[in-house]
């Protein structure tokens, strides 16, 4: 787990969707539609945070980031696909239950192998450097995302999807 979870965070947050994705909604879609799908997205991730803590807890951390790193490789496929408001509806609840079932439960696993193995004074130097690899990851996906999306929109999502089955890989 020590070894792999920073590639794991890093491969995770590699939106190369992130500076494109409004202009690839609105390509498909009404600017109205775009905003509703934003709303869904949030309402989703509310609705899929707490039960995504305790299941976390219950049944396992593995488990609980396979279904992370699943749902949003699912949803960037559906993106990828996806041509109208209910393709991209299913996406957002995708990408909201994945975003949910990572958010928390990375760092509990980093943490419980750590206290596992009797190391855990090491948590707050490693998760800062698990950190400060997804920022830059983050930064550099959303660069090349913007540049691959030059030659068409959905290609950043084809890029996020490597990322996703990096991250389910992991």
């Amino acid at each position: 787990n020590l070894r792999l979870y920073p590639a794991y965070a890093t491969a995770f947050a590699a939106h190369f969707w992130l500076p494109v994705f409004f202009l690839y909604f609105q390509s498909h879609l009404t600017v109205p539609q775009v905003l509703r799908l934003e709303a869904l997205y949030y309402f989703a991730v509310v609705l899929a945070e707490v039960p995504s803590g305790y299941f976390s807890d219950a049944i396992g951390r593995r488990i609980t980031l396979i279904i992370a790193a699943s749902s949003v490789s699912i949803a960037y496929a559906l993106f990828f696909l996806g041509t109208g408001f209910t393709h991209f509806a299913a996406a957002q609840i995708f990408l909201a239950t994945g975003i949910a079932f990572n958010s928390g439960t990375n760092t509990a696993l980093h943490y419980d192998t750590l206290a596992r193995l009797e190391r855990t004074a090491e948590y707050g130097q490693r998760e800062a450097r698990v950190s400060r690899l997804t920022f830059f990851g983050s930064g550099v996906a959303a660069l090349f995302g913007g540049l691959v999306a030059t030659f068409g929109l959905r290609n950043a999502y084809a890029l996020s999807f490597a990322g996703g089955v990096a991250a389910l890989i992991l």
